[in-house]
């Protein structure tokens, strides 16, 4: 009786784990419209079965009729190219089960817009589910050799310092972003390439600050960027604050060191030799 006892509960645990992991499983191995042609009859004779089915499940007793069908097939191939039948049967399994969240009439026949409605639900659930597997996944942790490190190196000046600084005279600036910059100027300044002084970090840190203030300025959207400006701004001046410290200290080094870059091509100092330096 114990052993049978067991034997229920552990293929009770089974099926609640495969219901579990259902939705990132279905999402994972099966193949979608997007992997078919419009005229691939044996794909959308099963997505048609599936349909009729959920149709039934709502109570319907007619499924969808050729002209309906033709719409619903190519509503799918517009807007429902990353959906696969078992996973559109699944988004009807969980409607019916109150997991979607959606406040619809769970009776009837399956048009256009009810479909959508549920595949867009499913959608939202399904991201869910899939950041979750993501964050629950245990992180590999890979250590580069000496060789792939230098390549990494190589590739990063070659790509984020010597190209865009032989462009300049094409596009008429230094073009990277600011975390980039950053980086470039942290090891200009351990090369021992750079040396910035008291009043010129004070000097580039306003210039970071009013940079990031006229970025929030000329938001779309201005009045929430600019509140959330100078309420990042109180908090950096509290120490309450890290990320918009982070972002002024970005864009203050990204600012020094396209002045640095500038200097550099003004007087033509050749760039492949000073990345050697770094």
């Amino acid at each position: 009786m114990e052993n049978k006892n067991n034997h229920l509960q552990k293929n009770s645990s089974k099926e609640l784990r495969t219901f579990v992991n259902n939705t990132v499983t279905l999402y994972n191995t099966t193949l979608k419209v997007r992997d078919f042609e419009p005229d691939n009859k044996i794909f959308w004779s099963k997505t048609r079965m599936t349909l009729a089915k959920c149709s039934l499940m709502l109570g319907s007793k007619v499924a969808p009729t050729d002209e309906e069908y033709f719409l619903l097939k190519e509503t799918l191939i517009k807007s429902f190219k990353d959906f696969s039948p078992e996973e559109i049967s699944d988004a009807f399994d969980k409607l019916v089960a109150g997991k979607l969240g959606l406040d619809v009439d769970k009776y009837g026949k399956v048009t256009v817009a009810y479909l959508g409605q549920i595949l867009i639900a499913y959608r939202d659930y399904r991201n869910k589910e899939l950041a979750q597997e993501l964050k629950n996944k245990p992180k590999q942790v890979v250590i580069p050799t000496q060789e792939e490190r230098e390549k990494i190196r190589a590739e990063f000046l070659e790509n984020c310092l010597i190209k865009p600084y032989q462009e300049i005279d094409k596009i008429g600036f230094f073009k990277v972003d600011n975390k980039t910059a950053s980086m470039l100027f942290g090891l200009f300044r351990r090369a021992g390439l750079v040396e910035v002084s008291n009043s010129d970090g004070e000097k580039y840190e306003k210039l970071a600050i009013q940079d990031l203030k006229n970025d929030a300025k000329n938001d779309f959207n201005s009045h929430k960027p600019m509140q959330k400006f100078f309420e990042g701004l109180q908090g950096v001046n509290t120490g309450n604050d890290v990320a918009m410290d982070k972002k002024i200290t970005e864009r203050c080094c990204g600012l020094y060191m396209i002045d640095q870059i500038e200097k550099l091509h003004k007087n033509k100092r050749d760039i492949k030799i000073i990345a050697k330096q770094l």
